[in-house]
Protein backbone atom coordinates (compact mmCIF):
# COMPACT_ATOMS: atom_id res chain seq x y z
CA UNK A 1 0.00 0.00 0.00
CA UNK A 2 3.00 2.39 1.00
CA UNK A 3 4.31 1.70 -2.56
CA UNK A 4 1.35 2.70 -4.18
CA UNK A 5 0.69 5.65 -2.36
CA UNK A 6 4.61 6.98 -3.28
CA UNK A 7 3.69 5.81 -6.88
CA UNK A 8 0.37 7.87 -6.61
CA UNK A 9 2.12 11.11 -5.74
CA UNK A 10 5.16 10.87 -7.97
CA UNK A 11 2.26 10.94 -10.99
CA UNK A 12 0.32 13.31 -9.14
CA UNK A 13 3.65 15.69 -8.98
CA UNK A 14 4.35 14.75 -13.50
CA UNK A 15 1.07 15.66 -14.33
CA UNK A 16 1.29 19.20 -12.10
CA UNK A 17 4.72 20.14 -13.34
CA UNK A 18 3.02 19.19 -17.18
CA UNK A 19 -0.01 21.38 -16.77
CA UNK A 20 2.04 24.51 -14.93
CA UNK A 21 4.43 23.93 -18.29
CA UNK A 22 1.58 23.90 -20.95
CA UNK A 23 0.25 27.08 -19.01
CA UNK A 24 3.45 29.04 -19.45
CA UNK A 25 3.78 27.62 -22.89
CA UNK A 26 0.29 29.18 -23.69
CA UNK A 27 1.01 32.36 -22.35
CA UNK A 28 4.17 32.82 -24.39
CA UNK A 29 1.68 31.91 -27.55
CA UNK A 30 -0.82 35.04 -26.15
CA UNK A 31 2.00 37.32 -25.92
CA UNK A 32 3.59 36.28 -29.31
CA UNK A 33 0.07 36.98 -31.13
CA UNK A 34 -0.54 40.10 -28.99
CA UNK A 35 3.21 41.39 -30.46
CA UNK A 36 2.08 40.44 -34.10
CA UNK A 37 -1.35 41.64 -33.71
CA UNK A 38 -2.94 44.83 -35.31
CA UNK A 39 -4.20 46.11 -32.03
CA UNK A 40 -1.54 45.41 -29.69
CA UNK A 41 -1.84 46.98 -26.79
CA UNK A 42 2.45 47.75 -26.62
CA UNK A 43 2.38 49.20 -30.08
CA UNK A 44 2.71 52.86 -29.86
CA UNK A 45 0.38 55.72 -31.43
CA UNK A 46 3.13 56.62 -34.45
CA UNK A 47 3.62 52.72 -34.83
CA UNK A 48 -0.36 52.36 -35.29
CA UNK A 49 -0.72 55.88 -37.56
CA UNK A 50 2.20 54.38 -39.60
CA UNK A 51 0.13 51.10 -40.39
CA UNK A 52 -2.85 52.94 -40.95
CA UNK A 53 -1.33 54.74 -43.85
CA UNK A 54 0.12 51.53 -45.31
CA UNK A 55 -2.98 50.21 -45.69
CA UNK A 56 -4.73 53.43 -46.90
CA UNK A 57 -1.36 53.13 -49.81
CA UNK A 58 -2.57 49.57 -50.45
CA UNK A 59 -6.27 49.91 -50.65
CA UNK A 60 -5.77 52.95 -53.30
CA UNK A 61 -3.32 51.10 -55.59
CA UNK A 62 -6.17 48.77 -55.63
CA UNK A 63 -8.62 50.74 -56.95
CA UNK A 64 -6.37 52.48 -59.10
CA UNK A 65 -5.20 49.07 -60.96
CA UNK A 66 -8.70 47.95 -61.10
CA UNK A 67 -9.65 50.97 -62.40
CA UNK A 68 -7.19 50.43 -65.28
CA UNK A 69 -8.51 46.87 -65.78
CA UNK A 70 -11.75 47.54 -66.12
CA UNK A 71 -12.86 47.46 -69.76
CA UNK A 72 -16.70 48.90 -69.54
CA UNK A 73 -17.42 51.92 -71.89
CA UNK A 74 -20.88 54.15 -70.65
CA UNK A 75 -22.91 54.65 -73.36
CA UNK A 76 -25.94 57.10 -73.92
CA UNK A 77 -26.76 58.10 -77.40
CA UNK A 78 -24.06 56.54 -79.04
CA UNK A 79 -26.14 53.24 -78.81
CA UNK A 80 -28.05 54.56 -81.74
CA UNK A 81 -25.96 57.43 -83.24
CA UNK A 82 -23.36 54.74 -83.86
CA UNK A 83 -25.39 51.76 -85.88
CA UNK A 84 -27.08 54.99 -87.77
CA UNK A 85 -23.94 56.23 -89.72
CA UNK A 86 -24.24 52.64 -91.58
CA UNK A 87 -27.32 54.32 -93.05
CA UNK A 88 -26.46 57.81 -93.17
CA UNK A 89 -22.09 57.99 -93.60
CA UNK A 90 -22.72 61.87 -93.97
CA UNK A 91 -23.26 62.33 -90.51
CA UNK A 92 -19.75 61.89 -89.79
CA UNK A 93 -18.47 63.61 -92.97
CA UNK A 94 -17.97 60.38 -95.22
CA UNK A 95 -19.58 61.34 -99.27
CA UNK A 96 -20.96 57.92 -99.88
CA UNK A 97 -23.58 56.61 -99.69
CA UNK A 98 -25.09 54.13 -96.91
CA UNK A 99 -25.73 50.40 -96.77
CA UNK A 100 -28.74 50.45 -98.87
CA UNK A 101 -27.54 52.25 -101.54
CA UNK A 102 -24.58 50.10 -102.01
CA UNK A 103 -27.36 47.66 -102.10
CA UNK A 104 -29.25 48.76 -104.86
CA UNK A 105 -25.76 49.37 -106.50
CA UNK A 106 -24.68 46.25 -106.61
CA UNK A 107 -28.24 44.95 -107.79
CA UNK A 108 -28.11 47.49 -110.42
CA UNK A 109 -24.67 46.41 -111.99
CA UNK A 110 -26.25 42.81 -112.55
CA UNK A 111 -28.45 42.07 -115.96
CA UNK A 112 -31.76 43.21 -116.00
CA UNK A 113 -33.06 39.52 -115.86
CA UNK A 114 -31.14 38.80 -111.99
CA UNK A 115 -32.59 42.05 -110.92
CA UNK A 116 -36.01 41.05 -109.45
CA UNK A 117 -34.59 37.94 -108.07
CA UNK A 118 -31.82 39.64 -105.95
CA UNK A 119 -34.36 42.17 -104.95
CA UNK A 120 -36.58 39.06 -103.36
CA UNK A 121 -33.49 37.76 -101.76
CA UNK A 122 -31.57 40.09 -99.62
CA UNK A 123 -29.57 38.18 -97.11
CA UNK A 124 -27.74 40.33 -94.39
CA UNK A 125 -24.62 38.64 -92.67
CA UNK A 126 -21.71 39.71 -90.09
CA UNK A 127 -21.73 41.66 -87.03
CA UNK A 128 -24.06 44.45 -87.81
CA UNK A 129 -26.84 42.26 -88.63
CA UNK A 130 -27.67 41.21 -85.00
CA UNK A 131 -28.10 45.22 -84.30
CA UNK A 132 -31.76 44.98 -82.98
CA UNK A 133 -34.63 46.01 -85.44
CA UNK A 134 -31.93 46.22 -88.36
CA UNK A 135 -33.26 44.01 -90.70
CA UNK A 136 -36.15 45.65 -90.87
CA UNK A 137 -34.82 49.02 -91.23
CA UNK A 138 -32.91 47.49 -94.23
CA UNK A 139 -36.09 46.19 -95.78
CA UNK A 140 -38.37 49.57 -94.91
CA UNK A 141 -35.49 51.83 -96.63
CA UNK A 142 -35.23 49.29 -100.13
CA UNK A 143 -38.47 49.28 -100.62
CA UNK A 144 -38.39 52.72 -101.13
CA UNK A 145 -35.69 52.58 -103.64
CA UNK A 146 -36.74 49.45 -105.58
CA UNK A 147 -38.83 49.34 -108.34
CA UNK A 148 -42.30 49.18 -107.50
CA UNK A 149 -43.21 46.34 -109.27
CA UNK A 150 -39.94 44.24 -107.98
CA UNK A 151 -40.97 42.00 -104.53
CA UNK A 152 -38.43 42.86 -101.24
CA UNK A 153 -37.70 40.53 -99.14
CA UNK A 154 -34.60 40.48 -96.77
CA UNK A 155 -33.79 37.92 -94.64
CA UNK A 156 -31.61 37.53 -91.27
CA UNK A 157 -29.91 34.16 -90.90
CA UNK A 158 -30.10 32.42 -86.75
CA UNK A 159 -26.50 33.16 -86.69
CA UNK A 160 -25.44 35.83 -89.03
CA UNK A 161 -21.99 36.12 -87.78
CA UNK A 162 -20.76 32.97 -88.99
CA UNK A 163 -23.38 32.08 -92.08
CA UNK A 164 -21.24 33.24 -94.57
CA UNK A 165 -18.20 31.51 -93.25
CA UNK A 166 -20.26 28.38 -93.23
CA UNK A 167 -21.41 28.81 -96.92
CA UNK A 168 -17.89 29.36 -97.98
CA UNK A 169 -17.12 26.11 -96.63
CA UNK A 170 -20.14 24.05 -98.27
CA UNK A 171 -18.99 26.13 -101.46
CA UNK A 172 -15.32 24.35 -101.38
CA UNK A 173 -16.58 21.48 -100.90
CA UNK A 174 -18.15 20.87 -104.13
CA UNK A 175 -16.62 18.23 -106.42
CA UNK A 176 -13.91 19.69 -108.46
CA UNK A 177 -13.59 23.14 -107.32
CA UNK A 178 -9.87 23.26 -106.83
CA UNK A 179 -9.94 22.68 -110.75
CA UNK A 180 -12.44 25.30 -111.61
CA UNK A 181 -11.85 28.09 -108.74
CA UNK A 182 -8.17 27.91 -108.27
CA UNK A 183 -4.96 28.19 -109.73
CA UNK A 184 -1.67 26.51 -108.74
CA UNK A 185 1.30 28.85 -107.85
CA UNK A 186 3.08 28.18 -110.85
CA UNK A 187 0.26 28.97 -113.33
CA UNK A 188 -0.05 32.38 -111.10
CA UNK A 189 3.71 33.28 -111.72
CA UNK A 190 3.11 32.39 -115.40
CA UNK A 191 -0.20 34.87 -116.02
CA UNK A 192 1.81 37.19 -114.22
CA UNK A 193 4.83 37.17 -116.28
CA UNK A 194 2.59 37.44 -119.80
CA UNK A 195 1.40 40.53 -118.26
CA UNK A 196 -2.22 40.01 -116.83
CA UNK A 197 -2.96 41.67 -113.92
CA UNK A 198 -4.83 39.86 -110.72
CA UNK A 199 -8.71 40.60 -112.71
CA UNK A 200 -7.89 39.60 -116.61
CA UNK A 201 -6.32 36.29 -114.82
CA UNK A 202 -10.01 35.56 -112.68
CA UNK A 203 -11.60 37.26 -115.81
CA UNK A 204 -10.32 34.35 -118.24
CA UNK A 205 -11.05 31.94 -115.63
CA UNK A 206 -14.60 32.39 -115.09
CA UNK A 207 -15.03 32.96 -118.49
CA UNK A 208 -14.11 29.20 -119.34
CA UNK A 209 -16.12 28.35 -116.57
CA UNK A 210 -19.33 30.03 -118.18
CA UNK A 211 -18.76 28.64 -121.80
CA UNK A 212 -18.57 25.12 -120.13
Amino acid sequence: KRQKKEKGKKKAKKRSKKRKHDSKQNDNDDEADMSDGEDSDEESDEQRLKRLKVMRDEERKRREREERERQALAMSVERFAIPEVLFRPSDIGMNCGGIVEAIVESINACDDIYRAAMYNNVLLVGGNATIPGFRERVESELRKLAPTNYPVRVYLPDDPVSFAWEGAVQFSQQDGFQKQFSIDRVSWEAMKKAGKDQSGIWGERMNNIVRK
